[in-house]
């Protein structure tokens, strides 16, 4: 592991990039702890806010019974529940025409 970090045994002319890239992906991760901490510090007690309302859930089981209220006054008499509808037109069966010749004047 220490050859890839460090160049020394590796005949790089340019440097191990390897080493390198772990180099800048570590300084990169400090960075963003520091990141992180501080916008931690500055608000611990940050007001939350609530979203718009989800989708409603299912029913929930029925409550008990309660007592039964007084009993309402007694309605008018409405229409009687069967009314007699008029009986449909009968339908007209088309007369036959006649195959006779056209008569010759």
């Amino acid at each position: 592991m220490t050859s890839l970090l460090y160049s020394s045994g590796l005949n790089f002319q340019n440097g191990n990039p390897l080493g390198r890239k772990v180099r800048v992906l570590e300084t990169e991760l400090e960075a963003l702890k520091k990141q992180f901490a501080a916008l931690k510090a500055e608000a611990p007690t940050a007001a939350v806010v609530a979203g718009p309302p989800g989708p409603a859930g299912p029913a929930g089981p029925a409550g008990p019974a309660g007592p039964a209220g007084p009993q309402g006054p007694k309605g008018d008499t409405g229409p009687m529940t069967y009314i007699q509808m008029a009986a449909p037109a009968a339908a007209v069966a088309p007369t036959p025409v006649s195959a006779t010749a056209p008569s010759s004047n």
